[in-house]
């Protein structure tokens, strides 16, 4: 066994993201919920922040709406370029970080999306505050933010909580999340069966875990008004507490 805990198990594997996330199972469900976005927001324009290897991005480009993916990982964007680089969507992908988005979109879109938990890679307050402000930055007056974060509150002290298994093409990764206290670790075991099964890895991943109390303070300090939440994305169901998923909209203020 071997312990890896300061490399990310999504850098080193970035090719085989889509396998350990079921990105082509899940492509249909996921579908459904950008859908449900683009027919609540209606935006001509979209930042997907945190895109990974691009599907977010793609289904957004696919319904027509002129789509930019943004990821902290070169090695995700350059899976991302591979898979839709070369396609007729109205889609491009660049490199960025959450706490500083480049100078060139700022008050370019209409929606700014942040799904799948992907803004705990700023691991600390001061990073969400940052990130959120960079938000506002480049989105146009008037436009709105979706945030898709786990639902901390949920998960109890010190429970260890089974998250995904995936077995494709031979290879295995089993995930799993512990919380204790402010910190948030996920572990990720990667064994590749047509190999010695011996030869497994295993990953963590640890950051500061946001409270709901926290991320509303921090829209609201970041200037964001109009906030609402949700226990998924189609937006239809009221967050609760025993929610997964803690789904806030925000809007910029048209002045």
């Amino acid at each position: 066994m071997k312990l890896t805990s300061d490399k990310s198990v999504f850098e080193k594997y970035a090719h085989e993201y889509d396998l350990m996330t079921n990105a082509g199972q899940r492509e249909k469900f996921h579908t459904g919920e950008v859908a449900a976005l683009i027919e609540k927001f209606k935006p001509e324009s979209v930042l997907d922040a945190g895109c990974a290897t691009g599907l977010t991005s793609m289904l957004f480009a696919k319904a027509g709406c002129t789509t930019v993916g943004l990821d902290r990982s070169q090695k995700m964007l350059t899976e991302a370029r591979k898979k839709y680089g070369d396609s007729s969507y109205p889609l491009e992908f660049r490199y960025g970080q959450f706490e500083k988005l480049p100078h060139v979109l700022q008050n370019k879109f209409d929606l700014v999306v942040c799904l799948a938990n992907s803004i705990s890679g700023v691991h600390t307050l001061s990073g969400l505050w940052k990130s959120l402000r960079s938000f506002s930055t480049v989105l146009r007056p008037g436009g709105n933010l979706v945030l898709q974060l786990l639902n901390y509150s949920a998960i109890k002290e010190s429970d260890l909580v089974p998250i995904k298994t995936t077995v494709n093409d031979g290879l295995m990764y089993i995930r799993f999340s512990e919380r204790h206290r402010r910190r948030f670790f996920v572990y990720t075991v990667r064994l590749d069966m047509n190999k010695d099964l011996s030869a497994f890895e295993v990953f963590r991943h640890d950051f500061d875990n946001f409270t709901e109390k926290e991320i509303y303070s921090n829209l609201r300090t970041a200037g964001f008004g109009q906030l609402h939440k949700y226990g998924d994305l189609f937006l239809k169901n009221r967050f609760a507490r025993t929610s997964r998923d803690l789904v806030v909209t925000a809007k910029k203020p048209l002045i």
